[in-house]
């Protein structure tokens, strides 16, 4: 399937694909330690400086898309982990240590490129202008000129950026680590070494971080050989996919298609997680109009995070409702408590909120899909269309301001609505928020844009937005 993706999501994908594949033949174990000379061959890098440093950085991304516990197996070689690998595969227990962390994201330490962060540069579009106003307002003249341009001593500079500020031309920039600028909560600093490292105390799971670096040092673990092992031992496999999975996998790829993909990979069932947005609107409008004080959605788990993390005096006023995931997930195990329950969206925080009620047995992202189709061979357009259910409303619950829309179309009472659009906006809507009256619900979206803007997004959120628009109609 050709869908372009950044260097470092092909990566991944590609990766995922020969794991699938070689679990689905089943030659995994005897192939695991090939792999990173098979998927980065020949002697000259493609990344990086050095194949060998590649090879080595791949192997530590593969035992984070095992599931192990990178802290644990960091120094392993692959064929050390097989004897674990075989009794995972023979649905044997492992040791505790060995297992993931049920994460979101994990920190390859070898990947990070140690980026500098909070130093003030003086560019390229430095004009060596007679006035130096650089040097004027540094109160530690840390700037001198050489060969027409400014030059900052960063073991004078103390970072309060006047200099910056004075530039006319704009020539002064602050460098900062892409993971420590994505992340709303200051969650990801560099460590001791200079490698980004992760403080669980206030990481919401959002993701950002993951999507934001640009060496891939920060990965998701994936379920997808859990996922796949479902499938070949015969299980009741249920597919729930995400509102924001429209377009994800290109042009002329419907949502009747894709519905019928999950059903091509082996699921025995596929469903639209808008179904559950559906249940979620009439029970969050309920709650609203009965409720005597003001009310935030509950859909959105990083955005639940937050709250408990860094607004831990708001939580009583977080809705009691379900997420549209956990409310279809409750149904579905009603309907067969031996249901293999698996989630599919862009999001990382989803991998938490599934471990923390225990309903929902994996989570997997557009990528792992897009992996696991690929290693298949599956065209997608050749497929049928199946029928798709659920709401304009709950389709909607894709992107910012779709929640609170659809609870204002199905409530009676009269309501004033605050956007928390992004972790990021999280202190300024909670700001107007302990304002606010009682009739008042504050939406919340760990990502901005919403989940058409997850960090395991593939497609442009724009295109998404257009296509969800469309359903309307």
């Amino acid at each position: 399937m050709s869908i372009k993706l950044n260097s470092v999501k092909e990566l991944r994908k590609l990766t995922l694909q020969a794991i699938v594949d070689l679990y689905e033949n089943g030659v995994l174990l005897e192939e695991l330690t090939k792999l990173p000379k098979m998927l980065l061959s020949g002697e000259k890098p493609t990344y990086r400086d050095s194949i060998y440093r590649e090879r080595e950085i791949l192997k530590q991304r593969i035992k984070v898309y095992l599931n192990f516990n990178i802290n644990k197996v960091r120094d392993m070689e692959l064929f050390e982990l097989l004897d674990l690998l075989k009794k995972k595969f023979n649905c044997e227990k492992i040791p505790a240590e060995y297992e993931g962390r049920d994460y979101a994201v994990e920190v390859i330490e070898e990947a990070c490129d140690q980026c500098p962060s909070g130093q003030y540069y003086a560019t390229d579009l430095c004009r060596n202008c007679i006035a130096h106003s650089c040097k004027a307002v540094c109160p530690k003249n840390a700037i001198t000129f050489s060969k027409g341009r400014a030059i900052i001593d960063a073991e004078k500079c103390v970072g309060c950026g006047l200099c910056e500020k004075a530039c006319d031309y704009s020539a002064i920039v602050k460098l900062s680590r892409p993971c420590e600028k994505a992340c709303g909560v200051g969650a990801i600093k560099a460590n001791e070494k200079g490698v980004a490292s992760i403080d669980r105390s206030k990481c919401v799971s959002c993701g950002a971080c993951h999507s934001a670096c640009p060496f891939g040092a920060v990965e998701s673990p994936t379920h997808l050989i859990d996922v796949a092992s479902h499938i070949k031992n015969n299980n009741k496999v249920v597919a729930m996919f995400a509102p924001a999975i429209i377009t994800q996998f290109g042009a002329g790829i419907t949502l009747e298609k894709i519905k019928s993909l999950f059903l091509e990979l082996g699921f025995t069932k596929s469903i639209e997680v808008a179904l559950g947005a559906d249940m979620v609107i009439n029970e969050e409008a309920g709650e609203m109009e009965t409720r005597e004080e003001k009310m935030t959605t509950s859909c959105c788990p990083a955005f639940y995070e937050y709250i408990k993390l860094h607004q831990p005096d708001m939580t009583k006023y977080i809705s009691h409702v379900d997420s549209p995931m956990m409310a279809l997930a409750k149904k579905l195990k009603e309907e067969d408590s031996e249901y293999k329950i698996v989630f599919i969206g862009p999001c990382t925080a989803k991998k938490v909120e599934a471990v923390k009620y225990g309903i929902v047995d994996n989570v997997l992202t557009f990528t792992d899909i897009l992996s696991w189709t690929d290693a298949r061979g599956i065209d997608i357009k050749a497929l049928a269309n199946d029928k798709i259910e659920g709401s304009y409303d709950g389709w909607n619950f894709a992107k910012s301001g779709g929640v609170a829309q659809a609870v204002v179309n199905k409530c009676e009472k009269e309501l004033q609505l605050i956007q928390m659009d992004g972790i990021k906006e999280g202190a300024q809507a909670f700001k107007q928020f302990r304002l606010a009256k009682s009739n008042t619900l504050l939406e919340g979206m760990g990502c901005k844009g919403g989940c058409i803007c997850g960090p395991s997004v593939i497609q442009k959120p724009l295109v998404a937005k257009a296509m969800l628009a469309k359903l309307k109609r």
